[in-house]
């Protein structure tokens, strides 16, 4: 359940699902240019490493570019869910 979930397992669990099982390198990545003291070409990826691991707190200018990337991600992920229900149609 999402609402019971710790900080660290909410914040592996949107990584997944928004960059795949691999996601604390791309997550790193896809924060820099939405750091709030200005874009950057990524954040070190130590940070989210320690931030997954409970050993430094998430900031909240995370859990908005988490919705930030989600939103952006969208009109891809209803492409893709477009041609899977296409292909199963086909089967």
């Amino acid at each position: 359940d999402e609402k019971t979930m710790t900080d660290p397992a909410r914040l592996a669990h949107a990584g997944r699902v928004l960059l795949g099982d691999e996601w604390q390198r791309p997550l790193a990545r896809a924060l820099g240019p939405l750091h709030p003291r200005g874009p950057r070409e990524e954040i070190d990826d130590r940070l989210v490493r320690h931030w997954a691991a409970g050993g430094r707190p998430i900031p909240e200018w995370v859990w908005l570019a988490l919705a930030t990337l989600a939103r952006e991600r969208l009109p891809d992920a209803r492409r893709n869910l477009a041609a899977l229900e296409t292909l199963a149609a086909e089967a």
